[in-house]
């Protein structure tokens, strides 16, 4: 669940990217933000997906011509008064043109817009694929519920303003009531209608709003207000959100500073999604029945009040908000829980980085703008979140939290970029951090590292290990840790590398039995094929597949391969039937069975602990029923080792096609078992080998 509500355009779950408009001035350059504040009545007309709004705005006017707002291409019945009077004006591609007389120049200014907009985008119910979670979706008046986002043009939003609603008024049918940031003033109910009231007196770079049959719940922390906003069938888990919103407060407060908005709300959303807003999060019903909502992304969604929605992102010069949010936040809770969790957490972020960003769809964190898919995300988010742990690394968890503490007070609510972060690093560190940041920000890649000529001698005393650690061309320049392991043997030392190699010689105590690099997994860097066990997210990266639909599929086949290919977002796929393929259709593409194949040779590749059947499995000794349990595993290709070959079955079981829906959303996992079409077991194949491990024998 991601920040939303920036005006460089429509940020979501993942973010849908628009344009950034500027006001310029006569002379070329960009102007100053002018200080506006909106008084705004919305009516709502779910029925006819419609709205009419009514702004009147007061506007600190500097010596510019005109005024730009952005406002929906799908608005009509246009009508500006300036000061009282009827004002012409020029609407076009979403801008309008309000120009000033020359009297009307350095000075406040009233500005009245009236008009209506039909908003009826279509509301996915069930959606296959969640990996843009936005669903294209920008705003949509229903009758049961309203969606509009920041960016979607549903009010007048001056280009390049800074701007305050002292009052936002929703009027809608009778029961509905209307959410948005800032501070509820109260929902009133009188001649059939209910108004919404809220007052928002921060400064917003954009601003959303829902509207639905809520029942809301409340409860003061301090000085700020936790809600709920639930349609009545989920009333039952107010409490436990309250409850959990007040810790979230109570944590980021103490680590970054004063929560920055008067609330923080949990408002339910009527399709399934997850997006983050300053002062709320929008969720959608069945996300918040996720018993692992309420200890991760309600608390990323939290984090974001201050960074992203407190501190603005400089999206200009790149997205750092959701890196560092998700470092604070997802990771931070894996550290507090345990150490081999948080190694778990990087050593997948890894695995995230090196399978779902191949190298010719790589770039630069600097260029990460928002999540739009797979490759977008494990940049932004996973190579982000390692980026700032590696950072903590270098100048240490003092330096690293006060600079994060700096940042918040000197930056909130103002634009904010990568170079403004690292210069209050730097301050605290006091040290230049330009090379790390060009390396690991502003370049794209990571560094594909190796052992070599590694050997073991007796020396004076106890062992000498010797060899080099080299990288594949292009070359970085990062410090790894190196460990030698053995009997009552746990030493380690930094290897400085930079160029094609750099030798090393570690003394021991004691015979060690394998040397490692990296061991804790603290470093970014691309992880050989040897390193990654086969998972869902190769198929979901994957550039060429072929779902193969077997004999034993019976007649439901064909919808399984379906939803499969849905589900997993395959771009460029084939679906045959198992009569159409040899071996040579495995090489050059990703495989998927879908049912147990006649040619049990397709299966050479998979593990030992794992025995497959045409009704069934068994995994270590397990056996599978054949009623009701289904297994999805992904295995290497036996024809071409690069790419992965998967099999669900049984396929012809009455929950095959609802299982492989689900199966997207387990990217991490090599196997998936469903019993009555619920998760039961997951897990990921060892790795057989790594290139920055050696073992003696």
């Amino acid at each position: 669940m991601r920040v939303m509500g920036e005006k460089v355009g429509l940020t979501v779950r993942a973010l849908v990217l628009g344009f950034v408009l500027m006001a310029v001035t006569p002379g070329g350059l960009p102007a100053a933000a002018l200080e506006v504040e909106h008084r705004l009545e919305i009516e709502l007309m779910p029925p006819a997906h419609m709205l009419a709004g009514r702004d009147v705005l007061q506007i600190r006017v500097d010596d510019r011509r005109k005024l730009v707002f952005a406002l929906s291409e799908r608005a009509a019945q246009l009508r500006v008064e300036v000061d009282g009077k009827p004002r012409m004006f020029k609407f076009t591609n979403s801008e309008l043109e309000v120009p000033l007389e020359p009297d009307e120049r350095q000075r406040i200014v009233e500005v009245v817009i009236g008009y209506e907009a039909s908003f009826n985008d279509p509301v996915p119910v069930t959606p296959l694929n969640t990996d843009n979670p936005g669903f294209g979706v920008t705003a949509s008046i229903t009758p049961t519920g309203t969606f509009l986002l920041a960016g979607a043009g549903w009010y007048s939003d001056l280009v390049d303003g800074r701007e305050s609603f002292p009052l936002l008024r929703v009027k809608a049918p009778e029961g509905i009531l209307a959410v948005t940031s800032g501070l509820g003033l109260g929902h009133t109910t009188r001649d059939g209608a209910t108004f919404s009231e809220w007052r928002i007196d921060n400064p917003l770079r954009g601003l959303a709003l829902s509207a639905a049959a809520y029942v809301v719940q409340e409860k003061r922390v301090g000085a700020v207000v936790a809600a709920t906003y639930f349609l009545p069938r989920n009333q039952d888990l107010s409490a436990v959100y309250i409850d959990a919103i007040a810790a979230h407060l109570e944590l980021y407060s103490g680590m970054f500073g004063p929560y920055p908005f008067p609330k923080f709300a949990v408002v339910e959303n009527f399709f399934p999604t997850g997006y983050g807003f300053s002062s709320y999060t929008l969720m959608g019903s069945t996300i918040l029945r996720l018993p692992f909502i309420l200890n991760t992304s309600l608390g990323h969604e939290i984090a974001h009040c201050w960074w992203g929605n407190g501190v603005f992102v400089d999206y200009e010069h790149g997205n750092w908000s959701e890196g560092l949010t998700t470092y604070v936040s997802d990771y931070l809770y894996k550290e507090r829980e345990s150490a081999p969790a948080a190694k778990d957490y990087r050593l997948q972020a890894l695995r995230n980085f090196s399978t779902l960003v191949p190298p010719a769809k790589d770039f630069p964190l600097a260029r990460f703008i928002g999540r739009l898919d797979t490759t977008t995300k494990a940049v932004g988010y996973d190579k982000g979140m390692l980026v700032f742990h590696m950072l903590r690394k270098v100048i240490g968890d003092e330096a690293f939290w006060g600079a994060l503490r700096d940042v918040y007070r000197e930056r909130l609510f103002q634009p904010t970029a990568w170079d403004d972060l690292r210069r209050a690093f730097e301050q605290r560190s006091q040290r230049s951090l330009k090379a790390f940041f060009d390396q690991w920000v502003n370049r794209k890649g990571a560094p594909r590292i190796h052992l070599a000529d590694v050997r073991r001698d007796r020396a004076a005393g106890g062992w000498k290990v010797t060899g080099r650690l080299a990288q594949e061309k292009p070359f970085f320049h990062a410090e790894f840790e190196l460990a030698l392991v053995g009997d009552g043997l746990d030493v380690s030392r930094r290897v400085d590398l930079s160029g094609e190699s750099t030798s090393f010689e570690v003394a021991a105590a004691s015979e060690p039995a394998q040397i490692v690099v990296d061991p804790d997994y603290d470093m970014l860097r691309r992880l050989d094929q040897s390193e990654i066990p086969p998972t869902v997210n190769a198929l979901k990266s994957s550039a060429s597949s072929l779902l193969v639909v077997c004999e034993a599929a019976a007649g439901g086949g064909q919808k399984v391969a379906d939803t499969l290919a849905a589900s997993l977002g395959l771009g460029n796929y084939a679906i045959v039937s198992e009569a159409q393929v040899d071996r040579n259709r495995f090489k050059g593409q990703d495989v998927i069975l879908v049912g147990y194949p006649r040619t049990v040779e397709w299966l050479s590749t998979i593990p030992a602990s794992l025995h497959l059947q045409r009704d069934g499995f068994s995994l270590g000794g397990v056996r599978g029923s054949n009623v009701g349990e289904i297994l999805f595993g992904v295995f290497t290709n036996p024809y071409d080792p690069g790419r992965v070959l998967a099999v669900l079955l049984p396929a012809d079981s009455p929950d095959a096609a609802n299982v492989a829906a689900k199966i997207t959303h387990y990217g991490r996992f090599s196997y998936l078992i469903f019993r009555d079409g619920q998760n039961r077991d997951k897990g990921s194949w060892e790795p057989a080998d790594s290139p920055v491990l050696h073992r003696w024998k």
